[in-house]
Parts: structure tokens; sequence; C-alpha cells
């Protein structure tokens, strides 16, 4: 009896293991891509997705059972053809304004504002918050191929080093470690970039920051309009994750503060 027993519970867990793959497969696949955003969203030494902004991106999985996230990191320079070709669905917490039309993304509600912000060395030779109060002084460090309204929202770099004091790099973690060491005045960076930053005591003491954005800019998920998810579905997992707390606990922790918005 005994013996039948253990085979009639071997029996139903097989059952109950079949079941629940054939749930989990009958999600419907979405492909999330995106690039790696300093420590917000990385490729740990596995290869895994980290950070603030996956953690969020996984939450998606977590609030619904109809489709199924899959995140991938990309090089910024391949992510726009991933979309082109229909190998990616969802662009997570972007805005329009920074991507090309051809891509065929939709944007989602708002999921929070921010944008690109002015910081400086505390000890620059304008002397503190001066550094801010006339843009077209100091040299300005930016990253190539970006949209910053200071530079007219034209990112053509031969037009920018005639036009202004600029020195372009490949990243935002580069232009924070180029203004740290003294070869711009100013850097522009994300807020939510530089709030990691900030909260190295050490790097605290040695920057400060404008009171207002160089742009600013609705963030929400950008759905591509022809892929398995529409945006009023995308929409729906949104009002999920505000109702959640998932998007008040995320820009608790990117430390988004309250700035005066870009002058037009």
């Amino acid at each position: 009896m005994s013996h039948y027993r253990m085979l009639l519970k071997s029996a139903l867990l097989a059952v109950c293991l079949a079941l629940a793959a054939a749930g989990a497969q009958a999600r419907i696949k979405v492909i999330v891509a995106t690039d790696s955003w300093a420590q917000l969203m990385y490729l740990d030494s596995r290869k895994v997705p980290k950070g603030e902004l996956a953690d969020f991106v996984n939450r998606m999985n977590d609030v619904q059972d109809k489709f199924h996230f899959e995140l991938i990191i990309y090089p910024r320079l391949r992510l726009d053809r991933v979309f082109i070709d229909k190998e990616a669905d969802v662009y997570p917490l972007r805005t329009t304004a920074w991507t090309r039309p051809e891509l065929g993304l939709l944007p989602t509600k708002t999921i929070f504002t921010s944008g690109d912000i002015y910081f400086a060395r505390r000890a620059n030779r304008f002397g503190g918050h001066k550094v801010f109060d006339d843009l077209t002084l100091p040299t300005v460090a930016g990253v190539r191929g970006y949209h910053y309204q200071l530079f007219n929202n034209n990112p053509d770099e031969t037009y920018i080093k005639k036009n202004f004091k600029a020195y372009l790099v490949d990243s935002n973690e580069s232009v924070i470690r180029f203004v740290l060491a003294d070869h711009a005045d100013i850097g522009i960076v994300p807020e939510v970039i530089m709030a990691k930053y900030l909260n190295d005591p050490k790097v605290r003491q040695q920057v400060i920051v404008a009171g207002r954005y160089d742009s600013q800019v609705e963030l929400s998920n950008l759905v591509r309009n022809d892929g398995p998810i529409s945006v009023e579905e995308m929409n729906a997992i949104v009002d999920l994750l505000i109702a959640s707390g998932d998007v008040k606990r995320l820009k608790a922790k990117l430390s988004i503060q309250p700035r005066r918005s870009p002058k037009k």
C-alpha cells in the first residue's frame, strides 16, 4: 500500500509540474531590449541583466500572468537594428525623443519624468555654482551622438565643436570621470545616473549640480507597433506597477529630485 501511495504521489507531482510548465509556456513571449545604463542596467559576470532598471522590468512578470518579458542588453550601436529587424518588442524607460522613427516604437503612459542635468566640480575656476550662470563660458563635456538642448539638440559632432566649447566622449560614465579630472568645467548626464554617483560620499563632496535640467523628458515603455503586445496592454501593466508601489519605489531608488524645467 505504501508503495502504491508513493507511486500515486509521484504521478500527482508529475501532473502538477506539467501543468505549471504548460502555464508558463502559455504566456506570450515579449523581448525587452535595451542598452546598459551605468549601475542601473548592466550585465553581471554571468551575463545576467542586473540593476534597479532590470529589477523593475522583471517586476512586469510578477504583476501579471499573460506575458513573459525576457530582458536582453545589447550594445548601443546594435540596438536600433534589433528593433528594425523586429527581433525586439519593448524598449523600457525611454522616450521617442531619443529614438528614430523607423524603429516603429510607440510610447505608453508616462512612468516618470526625468532629464539631463548639469554638474561641475565644487572647486571649479568660476567659483562654485557661478559656473552655471552663463553656460556659454565654461567648457562642457557630453556623450558623442546625444541630443542636448544646450547644443540646440543637434548631435552632429562637427557642428558642436564649431559652435561650442565642448568635449564629446563615449559614455555618461566617461563624462563624469572627465569632469572630476578637471578636463572640462561642466558635464551633462542623466540625473538618474548622477544620483548613483552621489551616493558615494567622496563624490558628493566634490560635485555640485545645477538647479535646472538641460532637457526634461517623460519616460515610458516604448512598444513596437506590430509586436506581440499592444500599447493598451502595456499601459495596463504600467497601471499595475503604479498600484503595487513599484513605480514609487523606483523613483525613490533613482533619487529623482525636483528641478526647474529647462529654458525654452
